[in-house]
């Protein structure tokens, strides 16, 4: 696997692996990072300070089997080891819709924003309902596109723990949605 050896190439000393790994994985650190705390500056700083980390550790690092999943556990570690928990919140969804623009009609293009910032308002509202390990988890599985394994690492869960999770934080969403929904009625 490739990135299995730009791991080794990092713990032999190259630091154009070390680039090469960050270059693969900054983004996906940096969404996570921001879902986990809304400080921008304190993201960056822990993911520059986890890369420098792994440098000047080379010698003794353990190339992982899961390259995302180790980076994420080592991110969320020092986000919640910088500050207390409270100063944490979690970040809004990312636009679900994308707008291809094969749409002519000005009122069409219109009313699909308008509908879109609905279901925007919706989501997060619903989001602002369940539990920070359940947008966590959410996070993980819909946007990182972590496999449950991936997220067991992460979230120090076994296997099953992490799919009930997953499952628990799905039906608490619904629930959250239809009360929503129940409520716009009334």
């Amino acid at each position: 696997m490739e990135e299995t050896r730009l791991w080794e190439n990092l713990k032999n000393g190259n630091s154009e692996a070390l680039e090469s790994l960050y270059n693969l994985h900054i983004d996906g650190l940096y969404a996570y990072g921001m879902m986990l705390c809304q400080n921008e500056e304190k993201v960056k700083d822990c993911i520059q300070d986890l890369f420098l980390a792994f440098w000047h550790n080379r010698a003794n690092l353990t190339i992982p089997t899961s390259g995302k999943a180790y980076l994420m556990v080592s991110l969320r570690r020092k986000i919640f080891d910088k500050g207390p928990k409270s100063n944490l919140v979690t970040t809004t969804l990312e636009d679900s819709l994308v707008m291809d623009g094969l749409i002519e009609d000005p009122e069409k293009v219109w009313l699909a924003d308008e509908e879109q910032a609905m279901q925007q308002e919706k989501l997060e509202a619903a989001m602002a309902k369940i539990s920070d390990r359940q947008r966590e988890i959410l996070h993980m599985k819909y946007f990182q596109e972590m496999d449950y394994d991936q997220i067991a690492t992460v979230m120090d869960l076994n296997y099953q723990s992490a799919r009930n999770l997953v499952t628990r934080a799905l039906a608490a969403m619904r629930k959250a949605m239809l009360l929503l929904a129940l409520a716009l009625i009334i």
